[in-house]
């Protein structure tokens, strides 16, 4: 038989055949309380996995691996997933759901609080990491206008770019400056609260007369020594609310602030939903925004806001310490990046959207996003390896290239869950890969502007000399020692796996591969 005849049977899949056998494997249509499916998974929740035959499932014709994660069994087809999800709706007779229902079905079935959690705060972001994607596009080329080449700057070579870099500074800011409106509405739309209401609150939290946040910081930092923000204000020209019997001196914006927008949206939901429930018919229309906007701003002002800026200032000066202190930064680079695959794992890895927009705005940058990049790059080199050490076997290829293609372009899933867990001397060298990569960006001073893709696109976020106070980036741009930091993650991710495959200690998680199973 040709290869090329192999090659066509393995593609030629009778789906309503396949659909069936899943459904059995799955332990009944009983046994399936929902469906979705997103770029390349098959996303499940089930009443008990116990009844799971998780072997026969991945012996099935195109399933690349499973993994269970939110609550979700969740099985890798690829980027053919929606043929094979549409003829197994079908026959299981499960009503398909939308991503965020399947997520709510799952955290109502198996999810504890955390969970809950760090779903709620993964859906928020959804809709507007793109918004923080053009942003930081925009700022990476105002970075560019900006730079120093060596003595030549962009921007002053000529009035039109100077013009340019003015004019792209507006959509840039309101991209990231404004924040608060955009967590504030995504957090009402989240909760079903009403939207509108949620872009008044989070302009609430930034027209003047509040003061602009990093005018606040500039002025405490001609004082050398140590002061409070509250002192700060308090010396500023209308820099308090004074109602004549008393002053409070916390009248600032809450510019790009992350962590205190998040608290404010949600008071302001559960307020909003309380007084619709609450407010008479007759009345709704006056007392549901009235209700809504007063107390909610009021409580920013007064209490939410005030602790949610400090506790945000915590974290963000903690990280900032971590990448540029003298000492700290030549080994927390590669702590950080160690852990930063197994984070992955446990879906904390939500909270760093949050992380990035905050460092960024308070520090001029963020180490943390080419973590990101360097993550996604090695989970793709180790399958990469992978596949190389098993090239004699007919799927290997089938497995690992659309894996290999997948983390490259920062979708991490099937390289991870497919193929280097499953196998783990390619998890283990590529956590190492990603310690090394991260820990010479930071040595060498590349940081980004905020998020994007996290792979080796991100270098359109990097900037060409960091913005982080005392970050000094090494001669030849971030561009240049990024793309070195990424090569060095891929080069080692890939060597390693390879090293690693030799070690007697990997056999008992089913390194060698027999080609009978291969071929099931």
């Amino acid at each position: 038989m040709s290869n090329k005849k192999k090659k066509d049977e393995k593609i030629d899949i009778d789906f309503k055949s396949w659909s069936n056998e899943l459904v059995e494997y799955l332990g009944g249509k009983e046994n399936i309380l929902s469906v979705t499916h997103c770029l390349t998974r098959l996303r499940l929740v089930l009443k008990d996995e116990t009844f799971v035959q998780k072997e026969k499932i991945e012996d099935l014709k195109g399933v690349k691996g499973l993994f269970r994660s939110s609550g979700q069994f969740q099985i890798i087809i690829g980027t053919q997933v929606e043929k094979f999800f549409k003829e197994f709706v079908i026959i299981s007779g499960v009503e398909a759901v939308s991503k965020e229902e399947n997520k709510k079905i799952a955290n109502q079935q198996h999810g504890n609080w955390f969970l809950r959690a760090l779903n709620f705060l993964g859906e928020v972001f959804i809709p507007i990491v793109p918004v923080l994607v053009a942003g930081g596009i925009i700022l990476g080329f105002r970075n560019i206008l900006e730079a120093d080449f060596d003595g030549f700057v962009i921007v002053k070579s000529g009035k039109f770019w100077q013009g340019l870099d003015d004019f792209l500074w507006i959509p840039a800011q309101v991209c990231f400056w404004w924040l608060p409106v955009h967590i504030c509405w995504s957090i009402f739309r989240k909760l079903d609260a009403d939207q509108v209401l949620g872009i008044v609150v989070g302009l609430c939290l930034l027209v003047p007369p509040l003061l602009n946040v990093y005018d606040v910081s500039s002025a405490a930092g001609n004082n050398k020594e140590f002061e409070w923000i509250w002192d700060v204000m308090g010396k500023l020209e209308n820099g308090s609310f004074d109602w004549g019997f008393m002053k409070y001196p916390w009248k600032i914006q809450y510019t790009a602030q992350v962590i205190p927008a998040f608290a404010i949206g949600i008071t302001g939901a559960y307020i909003n939903k309380w007084i619709k429930r609450k407010s008479p018919a007759v009345l709704s229309q006056i007392l549901v925004p009235l209700v809504t906007i007063l107390p909610t701003f009021t409580l920013a002002m007064f209490i939410i806001g005030p602790i949610g800026f400090i506790f945000a200032s915590v974290i963000s000066f903690g990280i900032s310490w971590s990448f540029t202190n003298s000492i700290a930064k030549y080994f927390f680079g590669f702590i950080i990046g160690l852990i930063y695959a197994p984070i992955v794992l446990t879906g904390i890895h939500h909270l760093f959207n949050a992380v990035f927009v905050q460092d960024t705005i308070q520090n001029g940058g963020n180490f943390l996003f080419i973590g990101t990049c360097a993550q996604a790059i090695a989970q793709g080199s180790a399958v990469l390896g992978w596949v190389l050490i098993n090239r004699k076997n007919p799927r290997s290829k089938d497995v690992g290239i659309p894996s290999i293609v997948s983390a490259y372009l920062g979708v991490t899933e099937p390289a991870m869950y497919g193929i280097n867990l499953k196998y783990m001397y390619p998890f283990v060298a590529a956590c190492i890969a990603t310690g090394l990569g991260l820990e010479m960006a930071v040595i060498s001073g590349v940081s980004s502007t905020n998020s994007g893709n996290g792979a080796w696109l991100g270098i359109l976020n990097v900037q060409v000399q960091s913005k982080i106070n005392g970050v000094i980036t090494w001669p030849g741009t971030g561009y240049l020692w990024f793309m070195i930091s990424m090569l060095i993650t891929a080069g080692t991710s890939l060597g390693l796996t390879m090293l690693f495959s030799k070690f007697k200690y990997f056999k008992k998680f089913n390194i060698e591969l027999k080609a009978a199973e291969l071929l099931k």
